[in-house]
């Protein structure tokens, strides 16, 4: 495969240069690779799409939710997202729970004791390869999005797949699947995923003034409903969606199987009327519930 500097692609798209170095950094070049300072761009990608036309179709209609601001300050004060709590059983029992309920919605059910037991690095002889992989990534993912600080762009979305589906699917995951969304906008037919994708990141840059917690879950929602990957779609959004927090101090929701008629209803609320009230009440009293000491014995 032949390649290009950032100046010739500069020359033959019509962008500046600059312009083409943020792409770059944000992922949206498909391919380009970095060498020391400078970008290399495969001769035969296509021009990026013009940000100012995917701003015509934002998603305009999404309607943020509301949360108790000060009681939430309150508990990341207090409770300092730092390496004694990554490292305590107490995070270990609550990623349990949570992987239960998420695999349960991939219908893959794993159960809590079983997830544990591959946490500690032991063999679950009832387990596929599969299975054992998707729990240890998955906590690998959380422990790597827990000590980040930066903003997602979409490079980081694909690199966080391609960690999530290492050893599962080690060619496609950094690639968004071809088709369509699962779900079409708001009274709008259904987009092709890449240009959906990049449509949400437009949007994400104007939600910088809201609240952590309430960005997170609209982030997490947005990407479920256009679900940009093959593999294990429920894990990914949860992924986005603890990275957002994480990256701000507050700890990830903890979740149980008990929450799923809740959860499907609140999403359901925010695909079809773009209204994140539910949804983002919903997540909040997970995320609290994570504060609580006695949470992980709430669903032994």
């Amino acid at each position: 495969m032949k390649y290009i500097d950032v100046k010739e692609a500069s020359e033959r798209w019509g962008i500046s240069d600059r312009r083409i170095r943020l792409l770059c950094n944000e992922g949206r070049i498909d391919g380009a690779i970095k060498l020391g300072w400078s970008w290399t761009i495969p001769e035969d990608t296509p021009k990026p799409r013009d940000g100012r036309v995917l701003r015509h179709f934002r998603n305009l209609d999404i309607r943020a939710g509301f949360i108790d601001q000060e009681a939430l300050d309150g508990q990341v004060e207090k409770h300092p997202l730092d390496d004694d709590y990554r490292a305590s059983e107490e995070f270990s029992l609550q990623l349990a729970s949570t992987l239960c309920y998420l695999l349960d919605l991939e219908g893959r059910p794993i159960g809590k004791d079983e997830i544990l037991s591959v946490f500690s690095g032991r063999i679950v002889d009832s387990l596929s390869l599969e299975a054992h992989l998707i729990v240890t990534n998955f906590r690998s993912c959380m422990l790597y999005l827990s000590r980040c600080k930066e903003r997602w762009t979409e490079k980081d979305i694909r690199l966080i797949n391609a960690r999530l589906m290492q050893g599962i699917d080690d060619m496609g995951s950094a690639c968004y699947r071809s088709g369509l969304c699962d779900i079409a906008l708001r009274g709008k037919e259904k987009l092709e995923v890449a240009p959906q994708m990049e449509t949400i990141f437009t949007q994400y840059e104007s939600w910088s003034a809201l609240n952590p917690l309430v960005r997170g879950v609209m982030l997490y929602g947005e990407i479920g409903r256009c679900r940009p990957f093959d593999g294990y779609p429920h894990l990914l959004s949860y992924l986005v969606l603890s990275g957002e927090l994480m990256a701000n101090g507050i700890r990830p929701p903890v979740l149980s199987p008990q929450d799923k008629e809740e959860a499907e209803q609140a999403s359901f609320i925010a695909y079809a009327r773009g209204n994140y009230r539910d949804l983002t009440a919903f997540i909040e009293a997970r995320v609290m519930k994570s504060y609580s000491k006695e949470a992980e014995k709430q669903d032994v």
